[in-house]
């Protein structure tokens, strides 16, 4: 007991000041690492930028510009995405929380406000058929990757060990915003800049790979990387939650308080639980811990994930659109909601597929028995007649909006149900052929 006083003072004095540290590396094998207030943080600034993105694409896609709001909404789940997959790699290997560290996290924290603005610009330059890259969107993408290049530059200074990944990852980095600002600034025909986008982004992602491969692994902590990543999806499934809320408040502004206004509520939090349980049946953190080197692939994963989380709640804002302007019709909605949760439910099965290193054929009646209320969202009203738009006032229009929302909920509650009934023997087995 003494001793643990005796280091009070000293993990006080660690706590409450942050003069600079050394900027060595953290432990990668360290058990039980959690996340820091300061990565919480920096989490929040993404709220608001998934329901920019998620707003501007239910905005479009009520307008019926598909394409081009999909297109949009890629580039702008890539870029926020990715710069902050980017940060909690660095952070998971170096994070010493000294005042440098915490102020280059404010800055990318600035970026991440910075490019929001830039959303509503790149949305509408896609609806006209151009670019959805616009200076705004690069500056603030600029301003969220420049301080991580001071920090890999710190790192290579200060680690000695792993200089030449350091520098490497520095340099990745800045040759990679060098070309992102100059496809905005370039007159490029809109084709071209598209496939230099394309081809920006697949450089971005090949580039940690190759650099761990051949310079040596960064000090990331799989654990860490595992909460980190569970945390961001517990952010993005608010948009979920925020977005049914919003649509019940537009049902309930029209009607007051109804039985449909309920079973649209119950259902979105269904809908938004039934994510988060599906989600984390599978067992990240261990299978990481166990195996750090399947990180890469599993991170990845994570890119249409959480984009896909974002666009349900982009598909409960079509469904507010549709009671308030009365243009969409239930199949308008269907597919607003059954395509990212379709995707969605496909990437945790890719994604336990990739974590286990295992393609267990016996998921696969599950995951059929998952998409098929999402495909009868999709194919009953036409069938049964339900061509019109969403009538507020009552009505089959209205009818459709509930069963649809109901359906979608379904379709996540049968994936939980399913592997708590059964699919759970499966990860166990898999777990035990290879021990």
């Amino acid at each position: 007991m003494a001793e643990r006083q005796d280091e009070l003072p000293g993990l006080l004095e660690r706590q409450l000041r942050h003069r600079l540290r050394a900027m060595a590396g953290r432990d990668p094998r360290q058990r039980g690492r959690a996340t820091t207030p300061l990565e919480l943080l920096y989490d929040l600034t993404y709220v608001i930028a998934f329901a920019a993105a998620a707003d501007q694409l239910a905005h479009h896609l009520s307008e019926g510009h598909v394409g081009a709001a999909v297109g949009a909404y890629a580039f702008a789940i890539f870029s926020v995405t990715w710069a902050w997959m980017n940060f909690t790699w660095f952070s998971s290997g170096y994070d010493n929380d000294d005042a440098v560290f915490r102020v280059a996290t404010l800055v990318q924290m600035i970026g991440v406000i910075v490019l929001t603005f830039g959303l509503p610009v790149s949305f509408e330059a896609a609806a006209r058929g151009e670019s959805p890259n616009n200076i705004l969107l690069v500056v603030g993408y600029i301003i969220m990757r420049v301080p991580l290049v001071g920090l890999w530059l710190r790192a290579a200074r200060q680690d000695r060990q792993r200089r030449r990944t350091a520098v490497g990852y520095a340099v990745a980095i800045g040759v990679a915003q060098t070309g992102w600002l100059l496809s905005a600034l370039l007159p490029l025909p809109v084709a071209v800049t598209v496939g230099v986008l394309a081809g920006l982004a697949v450089a971005e992602m090949v580039a940690p790979v190759l650099l761990e491969r051949r310079l040596g692994a960064a000090p990331w902590n799989a654990g860490h990387i595992a909460e980190r990543f569970g945390l961001l999806t517990l952010i993005t499934l608010g948009e979920v939650v925020a977005a049914t809320t919003n649509a019940v408040a537009v049902l309930i502004r029209e009607q007051g308080w109804t039985p449909a206004a309920v079973v649209i509520i119950a259902s979105g939090i269904v809908l938004a639980t039934a994510l988060w349980w599906a989600y984390f049946l599978v067992p990240s953190r261990p299978i990481l811990e166990r195996w750090p080197e399947r990180t890469f692939a599993w991170r990845y994963a994570h890119l249409p994930i959480f984009g896909a989380i974002a666009a349900v709640g982009a598909g409960l804002r079509v469904a507010t659109a549709a009671v308030e302007d009365k243009r969409l019709t239930a199949v308008h909605i269907a597919l607003s909601l059954a395509v990212p949760t379709a995707v969605l439910l496909l990437m945790i099965f890719a994604t336990w597929s990739l974590l286990m290193r295992s393609y267990d054929l016996t998921h696969i009646p599950l995951l059929v028995l998952s998409l098929l209320p999402l495909a009868g969202a999709v194919a009953a009203p036409p069938l049964l007649g339900s061509t019109g738009p969403i009538d507020p006032a009552g009505g089959p229009g209205l009818t459709w909006l509930v069963v649809i929302v109901a359906l979608v909920a379904l379709s996540a509650l049968v994936e939980v149900v399913g592997h708590e009934r059964v699919g759970f023997r499966h990860t166990v087995r898999v777990l035990d052929a290879r021990r």
